[in-house]
């Protein structure tokens, strides 16, 4: 038998905590956010203001939904400003389907993050049409391609008449190697 105490000792007790240290480092995963270019002050101001329109939206808008298939859902979209106003959590529910898509601004870029039926998660960069209207397009490292994905590969709200409690939703599907398209009206119903 052994003398070797197998308790550690004062003599390597040092150790202790950048074991520790290394143990919670080795279980840190990397994220896969999407990294962005650095942004001119103008692209930071025009995202700004893109966010700021997301926000404006704030609110239950309630719709009918029509594909361009010709099947036709009723549709909501609750628009909610969380974390301090850092981030907006659309909640979406087509028919009986309730998917989420959030809302934040990272490195002068506004991003958003679709969370589909369709098992999907694309991100896309959102900008604000000098017509007012909001538009989402895939970032460049979404890992989906078109026509061997099933995946929402773009969305627009046109907020024009958002004043007028009515806005315009529009979307694309990748679905089985075709695009389908939607458009609701949608009418708010509740607001902040």
């Amino acid at each position: 038998m052994s003398n070797i105490s197998r308790t550690p000792t004062m003599k390597n007790a040092p150790l202790l905590p950048l074991l520790a240290l290394a143990t919670l480092l080795a279980g840190c995963q990397v994220t896969d956010t999407p990294t962005q270019e650095p942004q001119t002050p103008e692209e930071t101001a025009s995202a700004e203001a893109a966010f700021d329109a997301i926000k404006s939206l704030e609110g239950t808008w309630e719709g009918t939904l029509v594909f361009s298939d010709g099947r036709e859902m009723p549709t909501s979209n609750e628009f909610k400003v969380v974390s301090g106003g850092n981030t907006v959590v659309e909640t979406l529910i087509e028919g009986d389907v309730e998917m989420a898509t959030t809302y934040t601004m990272e490195g002068g870029t506004l991003l958003a993050k679709h969370y589909c039926v369709l098992g999907t998660e694309p991100t896309f960069e959102v900008s604000l049409t000098e017509d007012g209207t909001i538009e989402l397009t895939p970032t460049a490292n979404t890992p989906y391609t078109v026509g061997e994905d099933d995946f929402v590969t773009g969305m627009t709200f046109d907020i024009s008449d958002a004043a007028a409690q009515t806005i315009s939703r529009t979307g694309v599907i990748s679905e089985g190697g075709e695009d389908v398209t939607n458009e609701a009206v949608l009418t708010k119903t509740t607001g902040a």
